[in-house]
C-alpha cells in the first residue's frame, strides 16, 4: 500500500477527535482525497468499527467521492473488496471486519437506521440542517475511542447554516487552502503542471463564484435575479399525497456542451413542483429522447414546451415526444417566476423543487464547477452588468437552461403562448 502523507491543514483533520467538523476551502485543495485516506486509516486501526460516506443523494457518490475513492485511495486494494460496479456499492467490507456504507440522504431508511463510528458528508452544502441532526443519531457503533462527523463543503452563502453553526463553534471549523494539495502544489509552493492548468480555470470566474471558489470566502451572490428563491422554503424532500393525479407538464431546453434540460412539473392548481428532472450535457437528442420515453410511462401532459431549435424538435418527435414552441419572452417569464417564488397570503409560495429531482449526475459538469441541476442555477443565475459595473435589466446568459426551461413551464401553466396542446405521450419508438 503507498502511504499518504497529509500537509496543511488537512494535517489538523487527522489529528482531530472532536465530535463535529467542518472541513472547508476552494475547490482543489484536496479536501475529499485527505478524508478518505483518513477514513481508510481509521478503517484498518480500529477492527470492526463502521463507518458512512454520504452525499445528499446516492447516485451522485458514483462518479464523485467513489472515483476518488476506489481510483487513489485504493488503487492497490480494490481487490479485496470484489467487482461490484460503483453505481450498484452498497458497502467495503475490510478482512479486519471493518466496514465503509455508502449512502445517500435521499434514502433516509438506510442511511440513518444504522450505526456508525464516523460519518463523512461531502458537498455537505447541498443538506439542509435537520439532516445533518438526524445522523447524530447513528453516531452509536462504539468500536473507536471516539464517534465523529465530518462535513466537507466549498463555502457558500454567509448565511448558509453550516457557516452560522461554525462560527457558533458547534462545528470545530478546519479552512484548506489549494496549497494543501500536493496534485496541484509543489513543497515550496509554486504550482504542478496540473495545479497550473487547474487555477488558469479558477482564475476565469467571476463574481460569487470566483470569491467561493478560489479565494474561499463565504459570501451572497450579489444581482441575483430570483433574490426570493429560499432553499429552505422552496425545496421539498417529498410530494404531497395525491400528486400522482394533478395535471403535468414536461419542459424542455436543448444543449450539448451546455446541458440538455427536461423537466416534469405537476401542478396542484396551486403552485407547480418540479418533480423529476434530466439536466445533462454531452448526449445526443435521440438518447434524451429515449430516456424521457421511459421516465414518462404512465403520466399523461398537458403540454410538453420547448426551446424553438427545429431540427432537436423534430428529433424528439420522431421518438414520440411532442413539444410545443415555449414563450420565450425573458421579461414576462421572469416576472412569472418572481410572482410565484414570493410567499403568499397563505404563507406558501407557488413554485417548489424536489429535493432529488435531477435523475443522473452530471460529472463533466461538476467537474467544471457549473451547476448540475436546476436547483444549482436559481444561485447562479444573476443580472448581466456593464463594463462599468452597473446591472443591465436583463439576466446573463451562462449557466441557465434549467430557468430558461421553468419559464417556459410557468408560461405554460399560466395559458400563455399554448394554443394547441398535445395530450398525453407516446410510449413507444422504432
Amino acid at each position: 500500500m503507498k502511504e499518504y502523507e497529509p500537509i496543511g491543514a488537512h494535517r489538523a483533520l487527522w489529528g482531530c477527535r472532536e465530535p463535529r467538523v467542518l472541513v472547508e476551502g476552494p475547490a482543489g485543495t484536496g479536501k475529499t482525497r485527505s478524508e478518505l485516506e483518513r477514513l481508510n486509516a481509521l478503517a484498518w486501526k480500529y477492527p470492526q468499527s463502521r463507518h458512512l460516506i454520504a452525499r445528499k443523494t446516492r447516485a451522485s457518490m458514483s462518479e464523485s467521492v467513489l472515483v476518488t475513492w476506489e481510483r487513489d485511495v485504493h488503487a492497490e486494494t480494490m481487490h479485496l473488496f470484489g467487482s461490484t460496479r460503483r453505481s450498484n456499492r452498497e458497502s467495503y467490507v475490510y478482512p479486519n471486519g471493518s466496514i465503509v456504507v455508502v449512502g445517500g440522504l435521499d434514502k433516509p431508511e438506510r442511511t440513518y437506521s444504522a450505526e456508525y463510528d464516523t460519518i463523512h458528508v461531502f458537498e455537505a452544502i447541498e443538506t439542509t440542517e435537520n439532516e445533518i441532526e438526524q445522523l447524530l443519531r447513528a453516531l452509536r457503533s462504539g468500536r473507536m475511542p471516539y464517534q465523529q462527523l465530518v462535513c466537507d463543503t466549498n463555502p457558500g452563502s454567509e448565511r448558509h447554516w453550516l457557516n452560522l453553526r461554525a462560527s457558533s463553534g458547534w462545528f470545530r471549523r478546519i479552512v484548506t487552502r489549494l496549497t494543501d494539495n500536493p496534485r496541484f502544489f509543489a513543497a515550496d509552493g509554486t504550482p504542478t503542471y496540473d495545479g497550473a492548468q487547474f487555477m488558469q480555470s479558477l482564475e476565469a470566474l467571476t463574481g460569487h463564484r470566483r470569491m467561493r471558489l478560489l479565494e474561499g470566502k463565504w459570501c451572497s451572490v450579489e444581482g441575483v435575479v430570483y433574490d426570493a428563491f429560499d432553499a429552505a422554503v422552496h425545496v421539498i424532500d417529498r410530494m404531497p399525497d395525491g400528486w400522482e393525479s394533478w395535471r403535468k407538464f414536461r419542459s424542455i431546453d436543448f444543449g450539448y456542451i451546455d446541458p440538455f434540460v427536461c423537466q416534469w412539473w405537476a401542478d396542484s392548481g396551486e403552485a407547480l413542483y418540479l418533480y423529476r428532472e434530466i439536466y445533462m450535457s454531452h448526449r445526443i437528442v435521440e438518447d434524451h429522447a429515449k430516456q424521457i420515453i421511459e421516465l414518462s410511462r404512465g403520466e399523461d401532459y398537458v403540454a410538453t414546451v420547448a426551446d424553438h431549435a427545429r431540427e432537436d424538435r423534430e428529433t424528439l418527435h420522431r421518438y414520440g415526444v411532442m413539444t410545443t414552441p415555449a414563450e420565450k419572452d425573458i421579461d414576462r417569464g421572469c416576472d412569472l417566476v418572481r410572482s410565484r417564488l414570493r410567499i403568499q397570503p397563505n404563507g406558501k409560495p407557488r413554485i417548489y423543487v424536489m429535493n432529488h429531482a435531477t435523475m443522473e449526475h452530471d460529472r463533466t459538469l461538476a467537474i467544471s464547477k457549473r451547476p448540475t441541476s436546476t436547483r444549482d442555477e436559481f444561485d447562479a443565475y444573476i443580472w448581466e452588468s456593464r463594463r462599468d459595473g452597473a446591472i443591465k435589466e436583463r439576466p446573463l446568459d451562462r449557466d441557465n437552461h434549467g430557468m430558461d426551461a421553468m419559464r417556459y413551464v410557468i408560461c405554460a401553466a399560466e395559458g400563455i403562448g399554448i394554443s394547441t396542446p398535445y395530450l398525453g405521450v407516446i410510449d413507444t419508438w422504432d
